[in-house]
């Protein structure tokens, strides 16, 4: 539900003081003088907040002050508008077909500080958040925002990664996260993230990020990259199938000494349905074989049979990495195959490191939490539903 949908509702009130609402663009341009007055950089622009008001990912809450008979509120000298005045904001961004939020921009007006509003837009994000089936909020933080930090913490966020030269002025951010509903994550800070260098290497991409997350040592390059492509794609073409297969990906995990597994709901050929012509769906066909073949030939186990998700649990405790192949549906309404790690899971969520950054920060792509129940739609792909997992073991 958008939040524009909402904007009369009033959240939290204190009668003739402050109120908590759904923004509206009667409210553009107290935003903007609110942002100017709290930020020297990376301001958001009016039309962004329009854009914000009316967008179904997002919740924009205000926080709008009443003055009282005496113009002032108690608390708070500093305050004494002489009409209702918008004191304060908090942005908050959904991911879709995730569990994951991040709370994008929050700002509260010098002479309205000390009054715990900063707090109460948090909060009630989260209630906004919890409401439509969110677990996660996450947010980043200037490293020198010690105020913010010390807020941040009290709240329950807790600080999982650090991303570097992230604002304008140079300046690093804390990427803190706070569990909405109690959660058992794995710590998965540690599983190292890479973005795809082009449109079609979302496999190795991953493939690579599971082998560094069981060997360090692993380098994750585009040389490396291109090169694992190369070794699993179904062949690339101007139309027609051109990513890797699972045993593809096998294959060129086992080449790099590591041990491999594959698990797939169906025989192959796996990926033939969008090939229209006949020759080109033939030479993919024989790609494919070509791979079981190469396959039984390096002893790789490749097993038909509807998986279910205890088997990716199993695995993970077993200090495995897994490799998924998702449809991208549910992210961006597109229906394109893509590889991304399974970095960890508990009784909630999969948490997911996804390669392609190229809509957004990469801070959003690692660690995105999926619902359990939601998982194993997301996990299929194409009108025959073909759900692949890749599971890898150390090097011996």
């Amino acid at each position: 539900m958008a939040a524009a949908s909402q904007s009369n509702k009033v959240l939290d009130s204190q009668p003739g003081q402050l109120a908590l609402r759904i923004a509206t663009t009667s409210d553009l341009a107290a935003l903007q003088h609110i942002e100017k007055t709290c930020f020297t950089t990376d301001r958001l622009t009016k039309s962004r907040f329009k854009f914000y008001i009316e967008a179904p990912h997002a919740e924009l809450v205000v926080v709008e002050f009443t003055p009282s008979e005496s113009g002032a509120h108690p608390n708070a000298q500093a305050m004494t508008f002489t009409e209702p005045t918008v004191v304060g904001y908090g942005l908050l961004l959904l991911r879709r077909g995730t569990q994951l939020t991040r709370l994008y921009s929050i700002a509260v007006l010098p002479s309205a500080r000390g009054l715990g509003i900063a707090e109460k837009l948090i909060n009630s994000l989260g209630e906004r958040a919890l409401s439509r089936g969110k677990r996660f909020m996450r947010l980043e933080v200037a490293v020198g925002n010690t105020g913010a930090i010390a807020l941040y913490k009290k709240l329950g966020f807790s600080q999982f990664g650090m991303y570097t030269d992230y604002y304008d002025d140079h300046t690093d951010a804390l990427r803190m996260q706070k569990v909405l509903v109690p959660s058992r994550s794995a710590k998965s800070e540690v599983y190292p993230w890479y973005q795809q260098t082009t449109d079609f290497t979302c496999g190795p991409s991953a493939l690579m990020m599971a082998m560094c997350a069981l060997d360090s040592k692993y380098e994750m390059s585009q040389q490396n990259e291109l090169a694992l492509w190369r070794k699993a794609t179904t062949i690339f073409m101007m139309s027609g199938h051109g990513g890797c297969h699972p045993v593809g990906l096998a294959l060129a995990a086992h080449s790099e000494g590591f041990s491999a597994r594959v698990i797939i709901n169906q025989n192959v050929p796996l990926f033939v349905d969008g090939v229209r012509n006949t020759e080109k769906k033939a030479i993919v066909e024989s790609v494919e074989m070509q791979f079981m073949q190469d396959a039984k030939d390096k002893q790789i186990q490749v097993e038909i049979t509807d998986w279910h998700t205890d088997i990716i649990d199993d695995a993970l405790r077993a200090g495995s990495t897994v490799l998924c192949l998702i449809s991208t549906y549910a992210f961006d309404k597109k229906k394109i195959p893509h590889w991304v790690a399974i970095t960890s899971c508990d009784s909630h969520c999969y948490y997911l490191h996804d390669p392609d950054a190229s809509e957004g920060q990469p801070v959003e792509y690692q660690h995105i939490p999926v619902a359990r129940e939601d998982f194993l739609r997301l996990a299929s792909y194409g009108t025959r539903k073909v759900r692949t997992l890749v599971l890898l073991n150390p090097p011996h």
